[in-house]
């Protein structure tokens, strides 16, 4: 198989090459960020186009850029989650078979209790007629 040829870069390519550099350099964050001439070199040696201004005194030295202030917004937070739900009331039915509901264990457990205690007195009954020599009349 023979091998592909090369594709060249696209314009665009060639273009971001050569204009960032240029665009690095002429950031004023990094512009000041260069050392100027010291300054024993004459004014028109140092820059070329002053030689077209006027001439002005020299201006004192900038003072360093302030630092934005940043304003205090509030923070944004999430929204909080919603409140738990209110525990449903029961409406009157519902406490009515409640009611019933509770009527009825109460009964089983007094008829319950009832049949437990005539057991005992039969029981109890049957022994004394077994253990005493005359019946009862």
């Amino acid at each position: 198989m023979a091998p592909r040829p090369r594709h060249a870069p696209p314009p665009r390519a060639a273009t971001l090459t050569l204009l960032l550099p240029l665009l690095l350099l002429s950031s004023p964050s990094l512009s000041a960020a260069t050392p100027t001439p010291p300054p024993s070199v004459p004014a028109p040696l140092r820059l070329v186009s002053s030689a077209s201004l006027p001439a002005s005194p020299p201006r004192p030295p900038t003072p360093p850029p302030r630092r934005p202030r940043r304003h205090r917004h509030k923070r944004h937070r999430p929204p909080l989650p919603p409140p738990p739900p209110k525990r449903r009331r029961l409406n009157f039915g519902e406490k009515l078979g409640i009611a019933f509901a509770g009527v009825a264990v109460a009964m089983q457990v007094v008829l319950g209790t009832f049949l437990a205690l005539r057991a005992w007195q039969l029981r109890r009954l049957d022994r004394a007629e077994v253990s005493s020599s005359t019946p009862l009349t």
